[in-house]
């Protein structure tokens, strides 16, 4: 199982495209297209409102004219088509077909964003013939000559699952609210990233707070007790506030920033799209072949 596991490792790091020739073989000049930022966002705990987020922040960036893609990973309770208001007949697994390229399999959303519906795929990928997984990751990597933003939405829990997709990002959103059983939760992703090693920047939001003074009293906790006993570093991304605009929003399954985009809570999604782009600290983006080789080497 090692000895397949590898192969598959060596195969996802050795798939790209090639550079292209002119007829008596010298390198074409072309520009240089930064890889896209693959952020995953996990939570620790169902019910804070991850995926709500995930899609808002996704027609966030774009507003900013960025091209986003969302994957939803969550496993078999995946929700992000329902937030958009859209359905997703297709998922990573029907790229095995001949006839189907990951163009056909994207959702459009609002705002130009994209929308690819992980299912099972990602998790079957440890059980595919290496020829199969092989057609997967080279349809797949198409996704780095269109994307700027991958966002990647993830299960509730800190599941196998939930912690592969933590541990291949580029960078790891952490939504909390302030209920204590959700700051709990979110630091236990944090135990879990710092005993797995992790080395990707940890930003924390807190979600539905009623004023600064409750987001920041669950940052400062948080930050405190990540320092102090687990010398880990996070810096706080923003806050959303209490919003009964997201509600709403939620049952009309139109995204909030499209059918509210003047409520608090979307000037928060918009502040936080901001400071990801034009914030100080720039992470290093690696594209989806990277993600896809980090994840490959958790889930063998």
């Amino acid at each position: 199982m090692k000895d397949q596991a590898e192969k598959l490792r060596q195969m996802a790091q050795k798939l790209f495209i090639p550079t292209p020739l002119s007829s008596n073989g010298r390198i074409i000049k072309t520009s240089v297209r930064s890889k896209p930022h693959v952020i995953t966002v996990t939570s620790g705990k169902g019910g804070v409102g991850k995926t709500n987020f995930t899609v808002n922040l996704a027609l966030a960036l774009a507003e900013c004219g960025k091209k986003v893609l969302v994957i939803d990973a969550d496993l078999g309770m995946g929700n992000v088509d329902i937030v958009l208001g859209c359905s997703a007949p297709y998922n990573m697994m029907h790229l095995l077909e001949d006839n189907l390229e990951i163009t056909d399999i994207m959702i459009n959303g609002p705002r130009g964003i994209k929308f690819l519906s992980g299912g099972s795929g990602i998790h079957e990928l440890a059980n595919l013939s290496q020829e199969n997984l092989g057609k997967i990751i080279k349809k797949m990597l198409l996704v780095d000559d269109w994307a700027d933003v991958i966002l990647v939405d993830t299960g509730a829990g800190i599941s196998h699952n939930v912690i592969n997709f933590v541990m291949a990002a580029d960078e790891v959103i952490i939504i909390t609210t302030p209920e204590p059983t959700a700051i709990t939760d979110a630091y236990a992703i944090m135990k879990t990233f710092v005993r797995c090693h992790g080395t990707a920047p940890l930003k924390l939001v807190v979600n539905r707070v009623v004023d600064d003074d409750e987001g920041q009293g669950v940052v400062q906790k948080l930050v405190y007790v990540a320092l102090h006993f687990l010398h880990l570093s996070i810096d706080k991304l923003g806050f959303v506030y209490e919003d009964r605009c997201v509600m709403q929003a939620v049952k009309k399954q139109v995204p909030l920033l499209i059918s509210f985009p003047h409520s608090i809570s979307s000037h928060c999604m918009n502040q936080i799209a901001h400071k990801i782009i034009y914030g100080e600290k720039i992470t290093p983006s690696k594209g989806i072949k990277e993600f896809f080789s980090k994840l490959l080497n958790k889930v063998m």
